[in-house]
């Protein structure tokens, strides 16, 4: 096998391994009712898929982390409201 083969295989594995615990934490942190945990977490994951290009999950994971941003009155919020709206999820499309 060609080592880039090798080194896109061993990196896509490690990529796996880190969203795969970024859903265990969030699972635990919600078991444990560790809400600013969780929004936290909302926001690395969609930090994650931002990063990978994937702008649809990372949305909808900026979503979650903003509604718990405002259920627990976190420090985030204002950061999560300004990447919405730089991917233009700021408005309510259903009141038009």
């Amino acid at each position: 096998m060609p080592i880039a083969i090798k080194l896109t295989y061993v990196s896509l594995m490690f990529q796996m391994e880190d969203i795969n615990q970024l859903d265990t934490d969030i699972s635990e942190a919600f078991q444990k009712k560790q809400m600013d945990k969780v929004c936290s977490l909302y926001y690395e994951a969609a930090n994650y898929f931002e990063k990978k290009s994937d702008i649809e999950a990372a949305c909808f994971f900026y979503t979650q982390a903003l509604v718990m941003a405002l259920e627990e009155n976190h420090d985030l919020k204002e950061k999560i409201i300004h990447k919405l709206e730089k991917y233009g999820r700021n408005q309510d499309t259903t009141l038009n």
